[in-house]
């Protein structure tokens, strides 16, 4: 019988999970002699299905240093192999270079399209999916079922295991539709297997674990109860899989409240992965988080303490110390996520006991050294990623940290002797959870730039960004079903180039590695250093667990806080507030900002310019338009006392940019202007003209007399755009429409004239690729202040794309306001702004905007309070 009928044969039994049969096959061919490289890789697979992760490493070695050196595709192979079983051992780092090595080695076997491929995409979705870079595990996952659909049409077990792996992934994102394939896996299982089948039982946890998210808290018991008795029948001895659903039955349990019922299937799920796995795996560490949950509920602080204490020795290899003060150094782990949760867990657990039975500083100090832990482990989570998306997601849950670290710090403050030392470690945390991606973004730029990277490098990677970023926006537009799997492999592709090309850069350029990540956060004596005596810096946090505000006030001499309680109505309070100045309600105005200056300027000091560091919601409200002291009911909108009137103010991403940005210097004539008005645009984008942008860069080149190039009607394209054109410009000033688009950010866009190469659209992809050199860009059109909100990052639009372009200072608007008043004030802003002896955009825009809001027509906040300074 030839191999290839017996590799079927076993592949056949493999798929159908009769794993001893398919055993028993290999064991009649080896009883004729040594196995071949590719029935050794069967067995390996046979193996580590069954649990059997030991004997399969040896088998798989044996493969990769045996006598006859297996090449191509045996070896790809044998790669696979080896990263799934690492993969099971929860070694994700050792998982994803075999994986990675092997999808290589198939591509230069010219076996892209194969099922061992397919598998190998799989596997390295589900490494992405166990480190929380989902987004990477759905691109994985998709091309996945994409090549399993083809080579097998839509029904086969392959295709089953794929939707599997999907719904795993869109379990952390949507539930919804998580559960849709979850149940399309379902069907095809039942359709081949019957009710009784192990992987019956695989899908019913799975859609227990969405019932669970959408507390169906029934339906998810019914689920994962037919799961641990297919489990059960399967493995009397017990099994990691019949461990996982005894674990969903716990935090099922655990969900409805019914705590005991919950640790006693943590407990017998604890046994059976440490019966499975010995001593050491991610599962027994995730498992002693959640039991260490709920002693924490029940003020059993001294077992949970105990419990985190074992799950690190569980999930940190070389780590032996069990005594409370000791946290594992951040070199080493088999899963960062359920290590981040260990040390989150532990640290809040010290804050609970302090404050509920011991009154001891030493638990507090513990705890803040335990997030300076989790710290350092998202730092090196978020610089093992490549994918934006997964790292922003990241921030939502590093943010939960920072604001632990924020609230603890401040607390040791009150009752240590070392007040202002702890200020500034809440400080540290707060900006930490503050635009960390973009920072990271632009310190990578600059490192290419140091490094010494030959300048065609540099050109390859500004082409694979661009042709990403044009991807990408073709997804995001909903293309049809056979245009978006011939995008996704296209993606799938460009971006698997530009992690090679990254990981050769920092293979062979060693300055730009070390450039990259050796990055510290600011310290207010480094701020500091930054202000003149006219400057202040507040900067904001929003604990939104907590429900406070901290506020940062840092000047040339002084630095000070304030702990501030949010009122229960925040939310409604900044939404008034900003409808107040778009629908011009003078009353409306007066209550909902005598209330928020309350809150927001708590401490300011009288001093004439303001850098203002917003947290979450507060990036998207002008604060020039906030007024102090009282006013009388009569008022109207032009005797209000404005924050304007008071102080000059700027805005900044964080700290951390407002120095990196302060050491760069611009380039080219610092008084050129670049004015761009399209006036007109093409019938597809179903926008109103704007005649009055015309006015407004012709009056505003009379400025610039012989410094200004103007782009206006057809020559205001995209194509010119990109030319490369901008980057000798000191001021860039675009007068057009733009939207943003807060579900997709990739999306936000400015609108130009097309041309037969251009569409006219310029997203924010395609703006992070440009080369900018300028001092000051205006984004004179609609909403471009606003974007996605993020948490841990904040606003991301159209601004953070034209910093991290090169923009030092950029002004953008947050709603949108008829030509007329926009052309007034911006000419006048240029017009202040040249005849001041040194320029000063703060004082510039805040001249300009007292001018319109003292002439009258102009007062209400709806035409000057939107545009706003981002910059130092």
């Amino acid at each position: 019988m030839g191999q290839q009928v017996i590799l079927r044969r076993i592949d056949s039994l493999l798929l159908a999970t009769e794993y001893d049969a398919a055993r028993e096959e290999i064991n009649k061919v080896s009883s004729g002699g040594q196995l071949t490289t590719a029935l050794s890789n069967k067995l390996a697979e046979v193996l580590i299905a069954q649990g059997n992760l030991d004997e399969a490493e040896i088998i798989i070695k044996s493969i990769l240093s045996g006598g006859t050196q297996p090449v191509g595709f045996d070896l790809a192979v044998a790669k696979t192999n080896l990263g799934f079983l690492y993969l099971n051992k929860a070694r994700n780092d050792m998982a994803l270079d075999n994986l990675q090595a092997a999808l290589d080695l198939f591509q230069q076997s010219d076996r892209s399209n194969s099922l061992e491929t397919a598998n190998c995409l799989a596997y390295i979705s589900l490494v992405h999916y166990s480190t929380g870079k989902y987004n990477q595990a759905e691109e994985n996952g998709l091309i996945a079922l994409q090549l399993r659909q083809k080579l097998l049409g839509d029904e086969s077990e392959e295709v089953a295991a794929s939707f599997n792996d999907l719904g795993l992934v869109y379990g952390q994102t949507d539930a919804d539709k998580a559960l849709d394939y979850y149940e399309m896996a379902l069907a095809i299982y039942q359709k081949r297997h019957g009710q009784e089948h192990r992987k019956i039982a695989i899908a019913n946890n799975n859609i227990g674990f969405i019932y669970r998210q959408l507390k169906l808290y029934g339906d998810a018991v019914n689920s994962f109860e037919t799961a641990e008795t297919i489990w059960k029948r399967i493995y009397p001895e017990g099994h990691p899989n019949q461990a996982l659903a005894l674990v969903s039955l716990g935090l099922t349990y655990a969900s409805m409240g019914n705590n005991q019922a919950a640790l006693g299937y943590y407990e017998r799920a604890l046994g059976m992965y440490r019966k499975s796995y010995g001593a050491r795996h991610s599962d027994i560490a995730s498992v002693l988080n959640r039991i260490g949950e709920i002693k924490q509920q029940e003020e059993k602080y001294d077992e949970a303490l105990l419990a985190f204490q074992e799950a690190f020795l569980a999930n940190t290899p070389g780590f032996t110390r069990k005594e409370i003060g000791a946290n594992p150094k951040i070199a080493q782990y088999y899963n960062g996520k359920v290590l981040l949760y260990s040390l989150r867990l532990k640290a809040q657990t010290l804050e609970a006991r302090h404050f509920g039975k011991t009154l001891k500083l030493q638990d507090l100090q513990i705890a803040l050294r335990t997030l300076y832990s989790c710290d350092s482990l998202i730092d090196n989570i978020r610089f093992s990623s490549t994918d934006e998306n997964d790292k922003l997601e990241l921030g939502s849950s590093a943010n939960e940290v920072y604001e632990d670290g924020v609230r603890i710090a401040e607390a040791i403050s009150e009752m240590s002797f070392q007040t202002q030392h702890y200020q500034k470690v809440a400080f540290y945390f707060a900006e930490k959870s503050k635009s960390a991606v973009l920072q990271a973004s632009i310190a990578d730029a600059e490192a290419k730039s140091f490094a010494g990277i030959p300048q065609d490098m540099l050109e390859h990677e500004k082409d694979l960004k661009a042709s990403i970023a044009l991807y990408a926006q073709k997804l995001s537009n909903k293309p049809s079903d056979t245009e978006e799997r011939r995008i996704r492999e296209d993606l799938f592709n460009l971006n698997r180039e530009y992690n090679t090309f990254i990981l050769h850069l920092e293979k062979d350029y060693p300055d730009y590695f070390n450039l990259k990540f050796n990055r510290s956060s600011p310290s207010i004596e480094e701020i500091q250093n930054k202000l003149n005596g006219r400057q202040v810096v507040v900067s904001y946090f929003l604990a939104e667990r907590s429900q406070r505000l901290y506020s940062f006030i840092i000047s040339k001499k002084k630095f000070w806080t304030y702990n501030s309680t949010l009122p229960t109505d925040f939310e409604r309070l900044l939404k008034g507030f900003t409808n107040s100045m778009y629908y011009s309600v003078p009353d409306l105005h007066r209550e909902s900002s005598e209330r928020l200056s309350s809150l927001l300027l708590r401490g300011v000091p009288h001093s004439p310019e303001l850098i203002i560091i917003p947290s979450g919601r507060l990036g998207t409200i002008p604060f020039e338009a906030l007024i102090w002291g009282k006013v009388k009911k009569q008022s109207s909108f032009i005797d209000f006392p404005y924050l304007v009137k008071r102080h000059a103010i700027s805005y900044e991403f964080s700290a951390g940019l407002l120095l990196q940005k302060s050491q760069a210097k611009a380039s080219g004539d610092r008084q050129s202007i670049f004015l761009c008005a399209p006036v007109t645009f093409p019938p597809k984008d179903n926008l109103n003209d704007l005649p009055g942008t015309e006015i407004e860069v012709n009056s505003i080149k009379q400025l610039f007399p012989s410094n200004a190039r103007v782009a206006q009607g057809a020559e205001a394209n995209e194509a010119l755009i990109k030319s490369g054109a901008l980057s000798t410009f000191s001021f860039l000033h675009f007068a057009t429409h733009g939207v943003v688009d807060e579900t997709s950010p990739e999306l936000s866009r400015i609108f130009l004239q097309s041309t037969d190469q251009e569409d006219g659209n310029v997203y924010a992809g395609e703006i992070f690729n440009l080369e900018l050199h300028a001092e000051l860009a205006v984004l004179s059109a609609c909403q471009t202040g606003l974007g996605k909100y993020s948490k841990g990052e904040g606003v991301i639009g159209l601004s953070r794309a034209l910093v991290y372009a090169g923009a030092n200072n950029i002004m953008v608007s947050y709603w949108s306001v008829a030509d007329a008043s926009t052309a007034e004030l911006m000419t006048d802003f240029y017009r202040i702004l040249l005849a001041q002896e040194s320029p000063n955009f703060r004082k510039a825009l805040q001249a300009a905007k007292c001018n319109m809001i003292n002439n009258g027509k102009f007062a209400s906040p709806y035409y000057w309070a939107p545009f706003v300074l981002i910059g130092f």
